[in-house]
């Protein structure tokens, strides 16, 4: 019984690998980190400019007169429009993140392969699939996006501080920013195949 539900998942795992695309991971890391620093920055700004008193260093009222605030505001602008010149890859984004969740991916091959390995595992076998295959993945991410957000906060907190804060901001903002980028530079090969993985998961536990 174990030696089959072993073989079955093992089989499972073989079509899922095969869905991985070619992958530069750097690339990948970068291009995330990127994205979530952004996205941070675009967030961290706007609470910067409207509620000051957020950020530990800033001490009462901010007027918009003085140059940080419009430092943030512009660097919000320059994010918002970033996002708007790439709305399209940040509508892919959403797409592919809610596809697996709304239809079965059959268009991809290891699909059905996938599916029907895995419906011959237990439940044990299908839950540790899910957590290698689809949640995994997912938190990593999750690490790495507030990872940048940390680093994101940091940065609006020197420029309202206009610059004075101590040694150990920057530092916490590289290693925030390290973290983004080795959390998604793991996370990579993974992620790759979590959108086929998490649909043959759902297809087997509770159907579309």
């Amino acid at each position: 019984m174990v030696v089959a539900a072993e073989r079955s998942y093992r089989e499972a795992v073989r079509w899922i690998k095969a869905e991985r695309p070619p992958l530069k991971r750097a690339a990948f890391a970068r291009r995330g980190t990127r994205t979530a620093l952004l996205a941070g920055l675009a967030l961290m700004g706007v609470i910067g400019l409207l509620s000051p008193a957020s950020f530990g260093v800033v001490r009462g009222r901010i007027s918009l007169r003085d140059w940080p605030p419009v430092v943030v505001a512009c660097l919000v602008a320059a994010c918002v429009i970033y996002g708007l010149l790439h709305r399209a890859e940040v509508r892919s984004m959403l797409e592919r993140l809610r596809d697996p969740y709304v239809r079965p991916l059959t268009e991809h091959p290891g699909f059905d392969g996938a599916a029907d390995a895995l419906s011959t595992c237990p439940r044990a076998y299908r839950t540790r699939f899910a957590l290698v295959f689809v949640y995994r993945p997912l938190g990593m991410s999750f690490v790495a996006s507030v990872s940048a957000l940390s680093t994101a906060y940091f940065v609006i907190d020197a420029i309202l501080a206009r610059g004075l804060v101590g040694w150990s901001q920057p530092v916490y903002a590289f290693v925030f920013l390290s973290l983004s980028l080795t959390m998604f530079y793991l996370a990579a090969p993974k992620l790759s195949t979590w959108r086929v993985a998490a649909s043959v998961h759902k297809e087997v536990t509770t159907g579309y």
